[in-house]
Formats: structure tokens, sequence, C-alpha cells
């Protein structure tokens, strides 16, 4: 009897101990893939600005470094960002892999952490680096705690946008200084092509040339489709820009990459950054019959001396062929036009209106609103030059007339 009673012995706790085993296997099996990245980085120092495991890491720059790790999207760089991602998680329904806010004395946030479960949480300290530490349990954290985000998706791009949805076209596109098509870009080449491509809206070439046309707008009511400007970057002033995305992230040619997407919270980009600009007031009123005409040829029709046809144009031949497109019989040369009308001054300009630019001759172009001008050139044939940003062709205007 005793032998059975401790062959029976043995048998229970070998069967305890396999369940507990067991038990392990089937934690470590569940741990959720945040808090199993997380962990490989316990011990790494603590850094303010730190995102990376060579640099060190801050608590925003853990979270971020966790999620593109694992998720393969990358999150804001900043807490206040972070804060806005995901959905927010009462504290007493936290789960596996949430992210975990603390602010502190009033300062607004300070702090993030990723929830392990069993009221652990991991995330970078002043003074131990990447660390586990209690939440509930400890008065610090508990007592700070602000809120909390279950994230799981990459935030939202306003793929409906035309500007936006035209934009993602051409990501992964390689980088060329002075590249404007989609073989290579720069960065004003992307935006003037994305522009035109998606909405009829003729830029400027420069970045310098952009920032001076358009809407300025406010930051905090940036909208998707408005156009970011950096200063000071590869060379002094305006040298750099991209388009808003939403979500925190604009698209842009990177000199370092190719068109890629980047978090306006990025501390270079913060760091960088000059205004915002919105183009919308750019858009062509195509309801004039004249300017509808006009800008039908627009990167079409080459320069051609003494041209007058579609084939190619000289500057008075276009001038001709268009106005006789819309059922006025007009002058040959350009000194003569300048002859038709009635004067109007600079500040009255309307869309159809003749403006005349003086060079070593009169070269006429017709007006089509927001100071810009259709006109031929010999370098480009028909295109549109914004009086208010072209350093060459702003000067040399002479004079308006308008032809009823």
């Amino acid at each position: 009897m005793r032998k059975h009673r401790g062959k029976w012995m043995t048998a229970i706790t070998l069967m305890v101990i396999s369940l507990v085993v067991w038990q392990f296997s089937k934690d470590d099996r569940e741990k959720h893939p945040l808090v199993e990245e997380a962990e490989i980085y316990i011990g790494v120092d603590y850094e303010q600005g730190g995102a990376s495991p060579k640099q060190g890491f801050d608590s925003s720059g853990f979270i971020q470094y966790i999620f593109q790790q694992v998720l393969e999207f990358e999150l804001p760089r900043t807490l206040e960002q972070q804060k806005n991602m995901g959905e927010q998680v009462e504290r007493d329904a936290l789960q596996e892999g949430d992210v975990l806010f603390f602010s502190k004395d009033d300062e607004g946030l300070t702090h993030a952490a990723i929830y392990m479960g069993k009221d652990q949480i991991i995330h970078p300290t002043v003074s131990d680096g990447v660390e586990v530490t209690s939440f509930e349990g400890d008065s610090y954290w508990s007592g700070n705690f602000e809120m909390a985000r279950r994230i799981t998706d990459a935030p939202e791009i306003a793929r409906e946008e035309d500007l936006v949805q035209t934009a993602l076209q051409y990501l992964g596109v390689p980088y060329l200084f002075g590249g404007e098509t989609p073989e290579a870009f720069d960065c004003s080449g992307l935006i003037q092509y994305v522009f035109e491509e998606a909405k009829g809206i003729y830029l400027p070439r420069s970045t310098d040339q952009q920032w001076q046309v358009g809407e300025k707008i406010d930051v905090d009511n940036i909208q998707p489709g408005d156009v970011i400007f950096f200063s000071d970057t590869y060379r002094d002033g305006i040298s750099h820009n991209g388009i808003y995305i939403g979500g925190g992230r604009f698209l842009h040619a990177s000199r370092t990459q190719e068109v890629t997407i980047s978090y306006l919270s990025g501390e270079y980009w913060q760091e960088k950054f000059t205004g915002v600009k919105r183009f919308e007031d750019l858009t062509i009123p195509r309801e004039d019959p004249i300017v509808s005409e006009a800008t039908k040829y627009i990167g079409e029709v080459p320069y051609q001396k003494d041209g007058t046809t579609p084939a190619g144009f000289d500057t008075a031949g276009f001038v001709e062929y268009v106005m006789e497109k819309v059922g006025m019989s007009f002058p040959r040369r350009a000194e003569e036009q300048w002859e038709v009308g009635e004067s109007v001054e600079k500040d009255d300009l309307q869309p159809g209106d003749l403006v005349f630019l003086k060079d070593d001759y009169l070269n006429p172009a017709f007006y089509i609103g927001n100071h810009q001008i259709v006109h031929v050139t010999l370098a480009e044939g028909v295109e549109v030059t914004n009086l208010k940003s072209n350093e060459y062709w702003g000067p040399k205007y002479y004079g308006a007339k308008r032809v009823d």
C-alpha cells in the first residue's frame, strides 16, 4: 500500500510540475510582440533626444522605435503627438502593448511607457535606462498617470485628397537636384509637378519663389494638401518643402533619400520649420474665355520664330492666335497690340487682360489672376510666370491693356 501511495505522490508531483512548466511556456508564447521587443533593450541607457539603441532612448523615442520594429510604421516623435494616436483606454482596462502617458507638476506630458501586464511597465528612466517597474504599485508612476492609448494602426493619410493621392504615386522616386519629372525630383520640382497634375495649379519652380505665393496658414490650421516650408537645410533661407498628407506627416523629396514621408514633429524638421502655405487661391479662372483658351497651350507649344499656330508661337503670335480663337481680330506685332484697348493699372488687373513686359522687346502676355501670366518664352514656349515671385520678369512689367 505504501508503495502504491509513493507512486501516486510521484505522479501527482510530476503532473503539477508539468502544469507549471506548461503555464510558463504558455505565458511566454503569448507575450505581446511589443512587450517582447521592448524587453530586448532592457539596460540601454537613457539619452534625452535618443531614439535608437545606439543613441540611447528617451521615452517618446523608445515608443517610436519599438513600434517601428514590430508594427513597421513610424509614430510621431513627440509625446504630445503620440498621445493622439490610436484609441484611449480606461485605466482599469489596460492590456499588454498599451502606451501609458505621464505628466508631472502641470508640465504637460513628460513620459511614456509600454504596459507589460501584471502591473508592470517598461520604459527608459533617467537613472536606470530601459527598465521594468511597477505601475500601480509605484506611487510615483501611479500618481503621475495621465492617460493610456491603444495603438494598432499607422496614422491615417488623407488619401481622398487629390493632391495627396497624386503625391503618393511618387513615393520612392529618386532625388535629383534640378529634377522635375517622375524620373527624379528635387523638393520644389515635386511640389510643382504634383500641383500641376492634380489641380492644374502652376507654381514657380524654386522653394523660395513658391514661398512668396499663396496664402500663409497657421500650423494649427494645417490641412492635407498644404505645403510646409523649411529654412537653412542645405543652404541659407527657404530651402526645402513638402506636402502635408495628414496624421502629422508630410511627403517630400529628401536630399538624403528619395521621395519619402516624414513627421513634422521630428526634431530636425521642427528646428528648420518656417511656415505653411495654401495654394488654392492660385487656381486658374478658366471660366474667362481668354484665360481658358490661352491656358490650353501651357507646356504644349514651343517657341518658334514667326510662329502663329499651335505648331509653334512667337510672343505676339501667341496673343494674336488666342484673341482670334475667342472671336477678336488682333494685330500681329506686339507694338501694334500695345495700342489696342484701354490702359489698366497694375492693381486693377483682371483675368483676360493683356500684360506687357519690356525686355529688349515688348513681350505680351495674358493675365490669369493672382499675379500670374501666360506667355511665350524662348526657353519654355508657352508657360506660366508669377510676376510676384519671378525675379527676372517681375521687374520688367511695362503696362496692361483691357480689350473688350
